[in-house]
């Protein structure tokens, strides 16, 4: 990768990730709240809060060169060719500036690889249709955290209802029930119920029933097609580097 078309990239998509994030961090680190905040704290505190803070944009602008590499590796194009194909859809340029963004703010490995799959793969296929789902998982990778992601490790073992016009089948057990998710990873019990609802919310797992019903708490759930999609994405093995 020619590193000059790297870094155009790299700050680009900073600067759209901006735009579409707005002004909002720049207000409130440079309004008069700032000030006073900054005369208040005195030069020796100043000074340790400026190299703490200019330690966090190292790690901002490494975690973006890290996913434009990681994109660039999954497609098997150079950077010159991943800027053309931004330039040439406006959505999709939108949509890399997001991811980025996205990036940028997350400390988990696994997270950042996931985003730079997704947005390989938006990349590769940016049909409308296409955008629609990997703009549903980009948010979703951003929302969920690492008991979120135990959680869906946990039930992905568990029957999805099958999709129609297919029909379940007598005897077969579908989903698994909250209690269930507990036993296999105690961890998960204290906050079972907010994860739970948090994937739902999402659209990452669904309902397993079929014909009855019973409350949230008896209720068997299952990832959903989009949930089984996320965990292939962050599941999937950083490509290595060269």
């Amino acid at each position: 990768m020619k590193k000059r078309t790297e870094g155009q990239i790299i700050s680009g998509l900073q600067q759209i990730a901006a735009a579409v994030a707005g002004t909002t961090a720049g207000t409130a680190a440079g309004g008069p709240g700032g000030a006073l905040i900054g005369a208040a704290a005195g030069p020796a505190l100043a000074t340790s809060f400026g190299l703490v803070a200019d330690r966090v944009a190292a790690y901002r602008a490494d975690r973006s060169a890290q996913l434009v590499n990681e994109v660039t590796r999954v497609l098997g194009i150079e950077a010159s060719e991943l800027q053309e194909r931004l330039l040439a859809d406006e959505r999709l340029l939108e949509f890399a500036g997001r991811v980025v963004g996205a990036a940028q703010d997350i400390s988990l490995t696994q997270k950042r690889h996931a985003l730079a799959r997704a947005l390989a793969a938006a990349v590769a296929d940016p049909a409308p249709a296409r955008l629609d789902v990997w703009e549903l998982l980009q948010k979703a990778i951003e929302e969920i955290d690492p008991p979120h992601i135990r959680f869906m490790h946990v039930i992905s073992s568990a029957t999805p209802l099958p999709q129609p016009p297919e029909r379940p089948v007598d005897g077969v057990k579908y989903g698994m029930l909250l209690q269930d998710v507990c036993k296999i990873d105690p961890g998960l019990e204290l906050g079972g119920h907010a994860i739970l609802q948090r994937l739902l919310s999402l659209g990452l797992i669904e309902s397993a029933l079929h014909g009855v019903i019973y409350g949230g708490t008896y209720r068997p759930y299952a990832l959903s097609g989009l949930g089984q999609r996320l965990l292939t994405l962050l599941e999937e093995e950083p490509s290595p580097s060269p």
